[in-house]
């Protein structure tokens, strides 16, 4: 699942890199240039090993592509149509709040369960249920939402009790 992070940076869940192949945490930024685009180029995150299997130099590139091994695939880039470059401060602390969201949802307990849930837009058991990514949803936008003395009653409720009334309340009948 991809996600666009506040800086405009595109990664895979978890700030994991844009290969979908790959498990590796985003280490760099890519960007395509073209002189001739007129809309702006969106950067993606990539590790570090993707960038050197999948961005070619320009000779090697060629060689490839003369050697009668034209056929480069997707996913074989020349290297100097992109720019390859270090995140910065604010980009690198984003991708490092990704990297952590696992820790965080852990300590948040059940509410974290349901934001794993939907980020990662996957169904799972909570405390014994299937929780679907809707529902999920539901969950976290009403502890969000909820004042104090409201999160601690339906804090108290379980699983399918929770889930019941977010749902009910958000999408109605």
């Amino acid at each position: 699942m991809e996600k666009t992070l506040p800086s405009g940076i595109k990664v895979r869940s978890k700030g994991r890199c844009w290969y979908s192949l790959c498990d590796r945490s985003a280490e760099q930024v890519v960007t395509f240039q073209s002189e001739h685009s007129t809309r702006k180029q969106v950067p993606l995150g990539y590790c570090s090993d993707c960038i050197e299997q999948w961005f070619l130099s320009d000779e090697e590139y060629e060689q490839r592509e003369a050697g009668g091994r034209n056929v480069l695939g997707t996913g074989i880039y020349r290297r100097s149509w992109y720019e390859i470059r270090e995140p910065s401060e604010v980009e690198a602390a984003e991708l490092a709040y990704e990297r952590d969201a696992e820790e965080r949802w852990k300590a948040e307990g059940r509410v974290g369960k349901y934001r794993r849930i939907v980020e990662l837009h996957q169904a799972a058991k909570v405390d014994g249920f299937l929780v679907d990514a809707w529902t999920a949803a539901a969950c976290v936008k009403l502890h969000d939402t909820l004042n104090e003395a409201n999160r601690k009653k339906w804090l108290g409720l379980d699983v399918r009790g929770q889930c019941h009334v977010a749902a009910t309340l958000l999408f109605g009948k």
